[in-house]
């Protein structure tokens, strides 16, 4: 009688490490995907953000008859020449210095022809070489004579 209580506690025993087993497997996979969703979300916010801010100076870029000087008026700690030039954002995507950004945009010019200008606008975050966003803007100034 003694073999036989042993042998079914040993049974129970078993089917506790086993379902102990089976559910640490279960949290280990829904732990994973709940840290995916959160740096999905994360990475979301951050593009939307980068759209936000690369449209904003599009729309300025293609609206003023010195848009460069309006960039520097608007954006403050922003480092802009004629050329083109860099716009610092922290982590909040509000406008800082160099020293305390986290990500920066770029902007670049080429005249094409006459009264035709092109700008690169690329959103990058410091410590990545990949661009978040990127936007190409063509815009029209009229000569006056």
């Amino acid at each position: 009688m003694k073999k036989q209580t042993s042998s079914r506690s040993g049974l129970l025993l078993m089917e506790i490490i086993i379902a102990i087993l089976f559910f640490s497997v279960v949290s280990a996979i829904c732990l994973q995907l709940f840290v995916k969703a959160h740096n999905m979300g994360t990475d979301t916010e951050e593009l939307d953000m980068a759209v936000r801010q690369c449209s904003s100076v599009a729309e300025i870029l293609s609206q003023g008859a010195q848009p460069m000087e309006q960039l520097d008026e608007i954006y403050s700690g922003s480092d802009l020449s004629d050329d083109g030039g860099f716009i610092y954002f922290n982590e909040d995507f509000q406008t800082c210095k160099k020293d305390d950004s986290q990500y920066h945009l770029d902007i670049s010019s080429s005249p094409e022809d006459i009264g035709i200008t092109t700008y690169d606008i690329a959103l990058y975050a410091n410590d990545d070489t990949e661009c978040i966003y990127s936007l190409k803007v063509d815009t029209y100034r009229q000569h006056m004579n």
